[in-house]
């Protein structure tokens, strides 16, 4: 427990902000045993906010794999936020060996559309409010991820009881997954933080909806939010609908004018309304890269993309990894996090107590059948489908959450009845609370992968710094060649990064003699990295810029 708890590697700032959020999270726990609801709550969410923080400010770097092209792209978009683009011009094609990528490609390409925009919209308004930084780049998945804790507060005080509500907001505050997405590390970032916050959230509208007497004002909220889920990540998004669906029919059965059938048409109204003009206007604006979008969605489902291609067990086998985690696991993305091990089983056959308890304290008979039918929609959906990612099925992560708490409500029903006296028995279960807690934010695996002992941090820091000194070489509208980036398992290709920090164009290889005269004669500075080979025809030309800095792994 002493190595599970060291600190060593991380910053003073890191420090600083790792203790605030437990401290606050520690002062939440002794106020929610002394029955103050409210101030528990406010400083599980006050804690939380302080973890994410930590959590945003842990890795010094773009990340791999999408944090990067999110980056750029929300960069770029604070001058046309309707024409997302990775490159922000497209004067030449790419220089790639054995020929040159479709300018639709959506890492090597011009306009991108390969995610849906909302998210990248929150970084460049982030950008243009606060500065460009790595902080204000995570900013909005800090602010979402917070905002979680009430919601998951509120939908298990409607569910259950206010003691669920606050447990299950804990695990929230706690879910070692959702403050390793905030950082931007692995292949799933913000873009998958701003889903799950959104489709939370109009849950959480329907919840209130429903406790409302069906009132007419969470038609609207509901709506609003599950546009935003379809415009943050797509048709999942639309997941409030079917547990609206399942719940009206299991409470009204064939009572048709309980159904409320223009509440439905009207919500359905709104969302498309929220989603439905970019898709109209990306098709006629940008119909190449559109299509092509559109065909590789699709292809998630049939085709194995990305090697990313598992067992039909595989999201089975993955519900310790996204819920509890340990620090066995080395990766994201292969077999290993679906390997099972002792410790792994114990903690699948916890998550599944847990959610056997919350469908029996639920308090309808309706509630249980549309709890146990969305998370068997979602699951059974994403197994279908072909390509696999721990975290698709992540977007009901609040049933998760409910089901940790679940195991919490019920030791703390049982210690209530088995220690009597007050005092032992609030010290005892603030022990116990809190112990889960921080077993559930996994912090061998977040020392391993947020801190400096990772080796390609090295290269990584250095390359940032190596950026940096290239901008200030590099006079406007520059057009910076022999740009390879930093090698990553075999993608080496692609100087994301460095048009981030650079704001030049950058491209791996230098240009063909007909592409540097086009370039040149649109006006464009051109500047080539002399730690490569330089062709004749530019290292003749005396107004061609040679910049003498090499990067790390720029193979």
């Amino acid at each position: 427990m002493f190595n599970y708890l060291s600190l060593y590697g991380y910053t003073i700032s890191q420090k600083s902000w790792l203790m605030t959020g437990l401290l606050l999270a520690l002062a939440s726990i002794i106020c929610f045993a002394f029955d103050r609801k409210r101030w528990s709550v406010a400083l599980l969410t006050a804690g939380g906010f302080c973890l994410f923080v930590f959590a945003a400010i842990s890795i010094p770097f773009l990340n791999f794999w999408d944090e990067r092209f999110h980056a750029l792209v929300a960069k770029n978009c604070m001058d046309h936020p309707f024409s997302p683009t990775l490159y922000r011009e497209w004067p030449i094609d790419n220089a790639y060996p054995g020929g040159t990528w479709p300018e639709t490609d959506w890492c090597h390409g011009h306009v991108w559309l390969h995610k849906r925009p909302l998210f990248i919209w929150q970084i460049a308004l982030c950008f243009k409010i606060f500065g460009v930084s790595l902080f204000t780049l995570r900013l909005p998945s800090v602010i979402m991820a917070t905002l979680m804790i009430p919601l998951t507060y509120r939908i298990g005080s409607l569910l259950v009881d206010r003691r669920l509500g606050y447990l299950a907001a804990l695990s929230a505050a706690f879910s070692w997954m959702l403050l390793d997405l905030v950082s931007g590390h692995g292949v799933v970032d913000h873009n998958n933080v701003c889903f799950f916050f959104y489709v939370t959230a109009s849950l959480w509208a329907w919840c209130e909806f429903v406790h409302s007497g069906r009132k007419w004002r969470w038609v609207f909220v509901l709506a609003v939010l599950s546009g935003c889920a379809v415009l943050t990540k797509w048709l999942v998004g639309l997941l409030v609908y079917a547990a609206w669906g399942i719940y009206t029919v299991s409470e009204y059965r064939f009572r048709l004018r309980e159904w409320k059938v223009g509440q439905m048409a009207a919500a359905a109204a709104i969302t498309l309304a929220v989603f439905l003009p970019w898709q109209i206007y990306t098709s006629h604006a940008f119909p190449s890269y559109y299509e092509r979008e559109k065909q590789l969605n699709k292809e998630h489902f049939y085709l194995e993309v990305e090697n990313h291609q598992e067992a039909n067990t595989f999201y089975l086998n993955t519900i310790p990894f996204c819920y509890i985690g340990d620090s066995d696991y080395k990766d994201y993305v292969t077999s290993e996090t679906a390997t099972f091990t002792a410790k792994r089983v114990v903690h699948l056959l916890l998550m599944a107590a847990g959610f056997v308890l919350l469908l029996a304290r639920c308090r309808k008979w309706s509630h249980r059948i549309t709890i146990f039918s969305l998370v068997l929609l979602v699951y059974g959906f994403f197994t279908l489908a072909v390509t696999k990612m721990p975290a698709y099925p992540f977007c009901i992560c609040v049933v998760g959450y409910l089901s940790l708490g679940m195991l919490l409500w019920e030791l703390w029903r049982i210690g209530e009845k088995v220690v009597r006296r007050v005092g032992l028995r609030r010290t005892v279960l603030v022990g116990m609370t809190a112990f889960f807690a921080i077993y559930q934010m996994n912090m061998n695996w977040f020392r391993y992968y947020h801190t400096s002992s990772e080796g390609y941090w090295v290269v990584m820091k250095y390359n940032k710094e190596q950026f940096k000194k290239m901008k200030s070489l590099l006079p406007e509208r520059t057009i910076l060649f022999n740009v390879r980036g930093t090698d990553d398992w075999g993608n080496y290709c692609m100087p994301v990064e460095a048009m981030f920090y650079t704001d030049a164009l950058c491209y791996p290889f230098p240009p063909t003699e007909a592409d540097f005269r086009k370039a040149k004669a649109a006006g464009y500075h051109i500047a080539i990295l002399t730690s490569h080979e330089v062709p004749d025809y530019l290292q003749s030309d005396p107004e061609v810029q040679k910049v003498d800095l090499e990067l790390w792994c720029d193979y």
